[in-house]
C-alpha cells in the first residue's frame, strides 16, 4: 500500500499555499513580452496566465493587437519613404 507525502495530502485538503506562477505568467513580466519583445506572439501565454481576469485580457489581446498594427503602419511607412529617397538619390533602379 503507497502513503501519500503529507505535501500530498495538504494540497488535496486545499490548506497548502499554492505555487507560485512562473515568470512569464506573472502580470509584470507578461505585460513588457507583450509590448516590447513578443507583439501577437505572446498573445497565448496572456490567455493562459492566471493573473489576469477575462476581461482584462479581452481589453489586453484589443490593446496588443492596434499597438500592433500601428508599429506595422509605422515600419511600412519608414520602408516607403526611405524607397523613395533612394530613387531621388539614383541609388534605386
Amino acid at each position: 500500500m503507497l502513503i501519500d507525502p503529507p505535501q500530498c495530502l495538504l494540497m488535496a485538503e486545499g490548506s497548502a499555499s499554492p505555487s507560485k506562477p512562473k515568470w512569464y505568467y506573472r502580470a509584470l513580466s507578461l505585460v513588457l513580452l507583450l509590448f516590447l519583445v513578443l507583439g501577437p506572439l505572446g498573445l497565448p501565454l496572456l490567455w493562459r496566465s492566471p493573473s489576469f481576469s477575462r476581461g482584462m485580457r479581452l481589453i489586453l489581446t484589443i490593446v496588443v493587437l492596434a499597438y500592433s498594427v500601428l508599429l506595422l503602419e509605422a515600419v511600412l511607412t519608414a520602408v516607403r519613404l526611405a524607397l523613395e529617397k533612394m530613387n531621388a538619390l539614383g541609388l534605386v533602379g
